[in-house]
């Protein structure tokens, strides 16, 4: 009677313990709302500290930009960006010049401005064989969604309207960003990544460009050459107002 007595006993606490650890264990549900929980958490640090340090991660991204060989200007207003872009347009004696449909790009007014000096500025909207385009185009102007303060380095998410081509075709490539695109690093960039695609319900892409400067290329005995399979030159506009 007592070893049954206890056999008893030692099976009743395993089906409690049992029992405690199902009732206690999250459901799946739970667990996302969690991890989302802590996503949200994660960004808003991140934001609130680009945002106490922005003009030193401005300054740090033109350092390293420039280290690398980049160009870096900041224009105070939308029509100093204009200008910028139509000097380099006239430098490179430019007939087309390819871009983003973005909010961004549309506020300094390149296809009107640039239409009544004979240079054309068209997008994946505007030109139906945009990639053709592409190819032969002088110059690329584009938006960004992050610039990397630590490595002096773009990014760019491909969209619908967005293309690839824009940075990576033409032989110059002109990058357009605002103050608060500047962030620290990579640690910093995949968290807001997340945070902005898990917001609107959808899944990150893999299309995703690092720019680092031109394009540089290396043979067998290092030797380095600039520009054989990307732009040759890289101009960033930070655009302040």
């Amino acid at each position: 009677m007592i070893a049954t007595s206890a056999r008893e006993e030692i099976l009743g606490d395993i089906r409690r313990a049992l029992e405690t650890e199902v009732t206690s264990a999250p459901s799946p549900a739970e667990t996302v709302a969690a991890q989302r929980r802590q996503l949200d958490q994660s960004v808003f640090a991140i934001k609130k500290d680009c945002e106490q340090r922005r003009d030193d991660l401005i300054k740090q991204f033109a350092t390293e930009l420039l280290a690398v060989g980049g160009r870096f200007y900041a224009a105070p207003t939308g029509e100093a960006a204009f200008q910028y872009v139509e000097q380099l347009a006239s430098d490179r004696r430019a007939k087309t010049i390819i871009g983003w449909d973005t909010q961004l790009i549309d506020g300094i007014d390149l296809t009107e401005r640039l239409g009544a000096t004979g240079i054309s500025f068209l997008t994946e909207r505007t030109d139906r064989e945009f990639m053709r385009t592409a190819v032969e185009a002088d110059i690329g102007v584009s938006a960004i969604d992050y610039a990397l303060a630590e490595t002096g380095t773009l990014v760019l998410v491909a969209r619908k309207g967005q293309a690839r081509s824009v940075s990576l075709l033409p032989p110059i490539h002109i990058a357009v960003m605002k103050p608060e695109q500047v962030i620290p690093g990579l640690c910093e960039l995949f968290p807001l990544l997340r945070g902005e695609t898990e917001a609107g319900g959808r899944v990150l892409t893999s299309a995703i460009t690092f720019i680092t400067g031109p394009s540089r290329t290396a043979d067998i005995e290092l030797t380095l050459v600039v520009g054989v399979h990307g732009p040759q030159q890289l101009h960033v506009v930070l655009l302040e107002n």
